[in-house]
């Protein structure tokens, strides 16, 4: 008997956020494989670096596209950004498959997006088509990112699901650690459109309150040259072994996520902070799509970009509220592996 097997098909590969789906075809006795269609740009990279296990990757990439011109009714959930050209090409390879399309964004008028090369009718055209009429189903992370493609499309409204990222079971059952007062963490990319400067200069000017950067990128050697010059401020290198993350986390009362919007980027969840509220922490962070719909007054503090500075000392001021960091730990519970998994049923129809 052949194996049963869902492929998800990334531009670059994201297994973290199919952790709630392989859950759930695992309970089904279905295997998930990952294939990428970013190939030639990375190709160029593997042969230029020498790097062959990235090499053999795509090719592996390159025999998957091949064998779906030879077959059919492959279930493939394709994760693509909205408005990529390259949707034309990636539809003539799934001409004979189920496909189901995963996204997070949250504007689909045309008005923002993150690919504005080769934006024309052809483009859009290709869209419209694959969004109404060649998707059998898609998962949307958002109620915004939902609501948004009902009003642009003709879709019908069963035909999306509301699917959150999913939170890793070891999160939970780790809240008996006592936080430091006035402490503050951020985990993430070190970018500038996450505000990490903004975030540096609050503390460096109020050295009661704590601070831990956790990640890598362009702004690093700023973040390491703060961390050298204020004893409140600190930073690790970037954290993956979830359990480690865990005991760095729990022993701070506040995650921080100050994203700017960009012309083609916002902050569409944030999967750091379900994982902090899971573990007693309260989130702050900028009023973009993907926070907003996380944090409500019960749970966090949201603010308009460039005002948090004043957040930050409102929040110090106002003090550390146990009971909302108990009520976070009960409210994460949503977006358990579980209960996401749930929300990924129609692929098994």
């Amino acid at each position: 008997m052949s194996e049963k097997v869902v492929y998800i098909l990334h531009k670059n590969g994201a297994k973290g956020h199919y952790v709630a789906l392989d859950y759930l075809l695992k309970q089904n006795n279905i295997a998930l494989k990952h294939r990428e269609f970013s190939i030639f740009s990375k190709l160029f990279k593997a042969v230029t670096r020498g790097n062959f296990s990235l090499f053999f990757k795509q090719l592996k990439n390159i025999v998957f596209f091949i064998s779906l011109l030879f077959t059919k009714n492959k279930k493939i959930v394709l994760g693509i950004a909205p408005f990529d050209s390259k949707l034309i090409t990636i539809l003539k390879f799934l001409k004979k498959h189920d496909v189901y399309y995963h996204t997070s964004w949250t504007c689909w008028n045309k008005t923002f997006h993150p690919k504005y090369k080769k934006n024309n009718p052809k483009t859009f055209k290709h869209w419209q088509f694959f969004l109404e009429h060649k998707v059998k189903h898609i998962f949307a992370v958002t109620n915004k990112s939902k609501q948004e493609l009902l009003t642009n499309y003709n879709i019908n409204n069963n035909k999306i699901s509301i699917v959150y990222h999913s939170n890793n079971s070891v999160f939970y059952n780790n809240t008996n650690t006592p936080k430091k007062t006035n402490s503050f963490i951020y985990v993430g990319r070190l970018l500038p459109q996450k505000g990490i400067i903004e975030i540096l200069d609050f503390f460096k000017q109020n050295p009661k309150a704590y601070l831990t950067i956790v990640g890598d990128g362009k702004l690093k050697n700023n973040v390491i040259h703060y961390a050298k010059k204020y004893q409140n401020i600190h930073y690790h290198e970037p954290i993956y072994h979830k359990p480690t993350l865990i005991n760095v986390f729990k022993t701070h009362e506040y995650v921080l996520l100050n994203s700017k919007k960009t012309k083609t980027w916002e902050e569409l969840f944030g999967i750091i902070i379900i994982e902090a509220m899971s573990l007693g922490l309260i989130p702050i962070a900028s009023n973009h799509s993907g926070p907003k719909e996380i944090i409500t007054d019960k749970v966090g503090y949201i603010f308009n970009e460039g005002n948090v500075a004043n957040t930050l000392t409102k929040v110090i001021n106002k003090g550390f509220n146990n009971n909302m960091s108990l009520h976070n730990i009960e409210v994460s519970k949503q977006y358990s592996l579980k209960n996401i998994s749930n929300r990924w049923k129609p692929i098994l129809k």
